[in-house]
């Protein structure tokens, strides 16, 4: 019907003709409205006209073909040009013919769309909290959650805005991951549509770490119990994802022999191990958490992880593996609960800047060198359980102040005290049986030392160097003091050696220079070399077995103030050395049996010191 009119009015201006006279203005449009496609393309009208005509209402979208025509009875095309439309629009031209005004209305719809350039994959931590869903849209649009995932999914509505949507999830309690496809979709038409994928851990299958450098970690694939499924680093976190539950971190798991960025690590509840070296030389490590559920922590876990600080043994761990921490330089404080029970040898050896540590009460050996060089250790207890403290456990823990040793002792082994520089005293509880080499060797501030009548052994050097030890018992019980046992004791002034002893080691009492005057025992047999020597203040020396066997090299050489040595043996004790007075001053006298006088004077060792010898009255 339009055609027809259209028509009609070519064939009246054909007949009445075109001026710039006529009365009347003759102007039509094939068209009135018309449509662009949304994809972009073109749209005509047709301009049927009995003068000139201009055209008005530009815009940037919309180009027109021509801006003016002459006017035409057989009629001018005019063509409208747009690219494709994201949205709706439409305008208005204006023909001015002949003082008239006649309106085009050209309009498009737009393309509908609805994509994203979101990642696939959205995580969310095992405590739950907000999923945002990024996309683009130019039409209403819905969510769409899957019928399994509701437990855990929600929104607060299914209709949408046209960028985000908006879900909320359920802490992940299983063991396992989960994850959901969720769709975003048109209203209008739901085959147009975008999907997103959530994905939630459990706090069973993944560790959370950072790096220093913000990079991802890759730890040892195969040093776990199940496999690893992903590893990446979300908004400053780390997370190593598990197929399965995390129950063990076997051998160097997080071990890399020239470089970790390894910074904290959380491991996850299940976890009931950690290997030998899993975390070796992780030296920029400065925190670890540990789970509930662990057990153990094996041979050099973290040894040489030289930035850690302080480490918390949850309750549950029963074994600490030798050489756990090893070399932690920075290491300051370490708490364990009492379900720990076994605690490796160099479990802190070196590890220097260790000031304060909570035993377990149930531990009953300090093994070899736990706590070697540990130079700044002040805060420690000591276990009630303890049996034995074994070799250099506390070897060169020179700022440990004065401990208390538990009544169920039994042991302490060599060198375990050693350079312990700021005892002043210490009990040795009944029950001890062995003090081993050099257990308490070194330590200068010592001054008051109680042995036990249950001691049996009391080793070599035991308290070497104790400069300012003034008051010692030795018990009873032991029968050989052992080589340089007192040496260097220096403030020594007097002690009581036990009944039944039978030798006098080497270099016993040597340096001893405030020991004024000795009594060995009738039971001694042999007093070896040095074992007097350099005692400088030592006046009177009483010998009183009958039958000693022998007096060794420099026994009591350089005792300068040395005036009297009484020696109750008939028969001349051996003298392997001519030495044994050396350094002594010429008021010395040697005080024999006064029937054995001429025998000592003729013997071939004693001949040599006829001039002390003197008979004892």
């Amino acid at each position: 019907m339009a055609r027809l009119r259209f028509l009609f009015a070519a064939m009246l201006l054909l007949v009445v003709g075109c001026s710039d006279d006529s009365e009347k203005v003759q102007f039509s449009l094939d068209s009135y409205d018309v449509a662009i496609p949304a994809e972009g393309g073109v749209a005509e009208v047709r301009v049927v006209s009995n003068c000139r005509w201009e055209l008005t209402g530009y815009t940037t979208w919309c180009e027109p073909s021509v801006k003016s025509g002459r006017g035409s009875a057989a009629g001018e095309v005019v063509t409208f040009t747009a690219d494709r439309a994201d949205n709706d629009r439409s305008i208005t031209y204006r023909f001015h013919a002949g003082g008239e005004v006649f309106e085009l209305r050209v309009s498009q719809k737009m393309v509908p769309q609805l994509t994203t350039s979101d990642t696939d994959i959205h995580w969310v931590m095992p405590e739950g909290g907000e999923v945002v869903l990024n996309y683009e849209a130019n039409i209403e649009c819905e969510v769409v959650i899957p019928t399994e995932a509701e437990g855990w999914l929600s929104t607060d509505t299914r209709a949408l805005g046209k960028r985000s949507a908006k879900l909320m999830t359920q802490p992940n309690t299983t063991d396992v991951s989960r994850e959901a496809e969720v769709v975003v979709r048109s209203i209008a038409n739901p085959v147009m549509s975008v999907k997103f994928t959530v994905r939630q851990p459990s706090d069973k299958n993944i560790i959370r770490y950072t790096t220093t450098d913000g990079n991802i970690f890759e730890p040892n694939s195969s040093a776990f119990n199940t496999a690893i499924t992903s590893n990446l680093y979300l908004d400053g976190v780390g997370i190593i994802e598990f197929s399965n539950k995390l129950t063990a971190i076997h051998d160097e798991a997080f071990y890399i022999p020239y470089f970790s960025n390894l910074k904290s690590i959380v491991l996850p509840e299940g976890v009931e191990s950690i290997g030998e070296a899993a975390f070796y030389r992780c030296f920029l490590l400065e925190d670890v958490t540990f789970p509930q559920s662990l057990r153990a922590i094996g041979e050099s876990a973290f040894a040489e992880c030289g930035s850690l600080t302080d480490i918390v043994i949850p309750e549950g761990v029963q074994t600490i593996g030798d050489g756990a921490f090893l070399g932690c330089k920075g290491l300051r404080s370490v708490t364990m609960s009492d379900s720990v029970t076994s605690l490796g040898a160099l479990c802190f050896d070196s590890c220097t800047s260790l000031v304060r540590v909570r035993l377990s009460d149930n531990i009953a050996t300090i093994q070899n060198s736990t706590f070697y060089w540990c130079t700044s250790l002040r805060e420690l207890n000591i276990p009630s359980m303890l049996e034995v403290v074994d070799c250099y456990a506390f070897c060169a823990c020179a700022a440990l102040p004065d401990i208390t040793l538990p009544e169920g002792l039994k042991s302490i082994g060599e060198y375990a005290f050693m350079s312990c520089q700021e005892f002043t005293e210490i009990d040795i509880p009944e029950g001890v049986t062995l003090m081993g080499q050099n257990c308490l060797g070194d330590c200068p501030k010592l001054e008051r030392a109680s042995l036990p009548e249950s001691l049996e052994v009391l080793g070599t050097n035991a308290f070497f160097g104790c400069s300012l030890l003034c008051e010692v018992n030795i018990p009873e019980s032991i029968t050989e003091l052992s080589s340089g046992l007192f040496q260097g004791c220096e403030s020594l002034e007097s002690v009581v050696l036990p009944s039944k002893l039978k030798v006098v080691g080497d270099l016993a009492f040597e340096g001893c220079i405030s020991l004024t005057e000795i009594d060995v025992p009738s039971t001694v047999t042999h007093i070896n070399q040095f074992a007097f020597a350099y005692c400088h203040s030592l006046e009177r020396a009483v010998v009183r077995n009958e039958h000693l066997k022998q007096i060794q090299g420099s026994a009591f050489a350089y005792c300068p103030s040395l005036t009297r040595l009484e020696l109750y043996s008939v028969v001349p004790p051996q003298l392997p050395e001519l030495n044994i007075f050396d350094g002594c001053g010429d008021s010395l006298g040697v005080y024999v049996p006064v029937e054995s006088v001429e025998a000592y004077k003729s013997d071939a060792g004693w001949s040599s010191y006829a001039n002390y010898i003197r008979p004892r009255e």
